[in-house]
C-alpha cells in the first residue's frame, strides 16, 4: 500500500491540509519565537507548533534533544515561557526591549525532564501567562486544567508582550479548523465518549459557528 500524499508545507495529509486556513502573509511578530520540540511531538498528527512556525514571520522550530540549543541561543535575551513557583508574570517584560520567547513543545513530564537535564534551560529566567481563557484544544487530555497547546501559549504570549491581544488570534482559528476536522473524522460517538463532557467549558469559549456539538441534530 502506498503512503498517503502529504503537503510538503504543513506536513498534513493532502486531503486534510490546513495551508489554505493560514493568513495569506505571515504575521509580523516583533518578539522572535523559538519552539523546542520533542521528537515525539513532531510526529503528532495534531501538533500545533508548525502552525506557529508557518504563521509567524520570526519563529523557528528546533529539536529539543539537540546538543546545540545553548549555542543557537547564545548572546540573546531569552525568556522561557514555563509556569512554576519560580516564574514571573510575563507582563513584567512590557517595558523591556524584545526578548526571544522560548517555548517547549512536549508533554509536561517530558518538558520537566528536558529542563532537569539541561543546565542552560534550567538557568533561564522563567515567565508565565496570567488571566488565560480555557484551552481551545479539545481533543487532548492534559494533566492540568490550565494547560494550553503550544500554539495557544505562543499566541497569548505575543499578545501580552506586544500589547496587541487580538493580533495573533487568526492562528488559533487555524487550530480550531484542524480540530474540527479531526472531530468529524473520529465521529460523534468517539468524541462524546472521550472528550465532550470534559471539554464543555473550552467548547463554550469558541464562537458559536465553530462549535461541534454531537448532541445537536441538524
Amino acid at each position: 500500500m502506498s503512503a498517503r500524499v502529504r503537503c510538503p508545507r504543513c506536513q498534513r495529509p493532502a486531503t486534510r491540509c490546513y495551508c489554505a486556513q493560514l493568513p495569506s502573509h505571515a504575521l509580523q511578530n516583533h518578539w522572535p519565537v523559538t519552539i523546542l520540540q520533542h521528537p515525539q511531538e513532531s510526529r503528532h498528527a495534531l501538533g500545533t507548533a508548525r502552525i506557529a512556525q508557518l504563521g509567524l514571520s520570526a519563529c523557528n522550530l528546533l529539536d529539543a534533544t539537540t546538543d546545540s540549543i545553548a549555542e543557537d541561543l547564545a548572546g540573546q535575551r531569552v525568556a522561557l515561557i514555563y509556569p512554576g513557583v519560580d516564574s514571573q508574570p510575563l507582563a513584567v517584560l512590557h517595558d523591556q526591549p524584545p526578548h526571544r520567547l522560548l517555548f517547549i513543545d512536549a508533554t509536561w513530564r517530558k518538558s520537566r525532564r528536558l529542563l532537569l537535564e539541561s543546565p542552560f534551560l534550567s538557568a533561564l529566567p522563567r515567565y508565565h501567562l496570567e488571566a488565560l481563557p480555557p484551552s481551545r484544544y479539545r481533543i487532548r487530555k492534559e494533566p492540568r486544567s490550565d494547560a494550553l497547546s503550544t500554539l495557544e501559549a505562543v499566541v497569548y504570549a505575543l499578545g501580552c508582550v506586544e500589547r496587541m491581544p487580538d493580533r495573533y488570534l487568526p492562528l488559533l482559528r487555524v487550530m480550531d479548523w484542524l480540530i474540527e476536522e479531526q472531530i468529524e473524522a473520529m465521529g460523534a460517538d468517539t468524541f462524546t465518549k472521550n472528550y465532550f463532557a470534559r471539554n464543555r467549558f473550552a467548547r463554550n469559549n469558541l464562537p458559536a459557528d465553530d462549535r461541534f456539538d454531537p448532541t445537536r441534530h441538524e
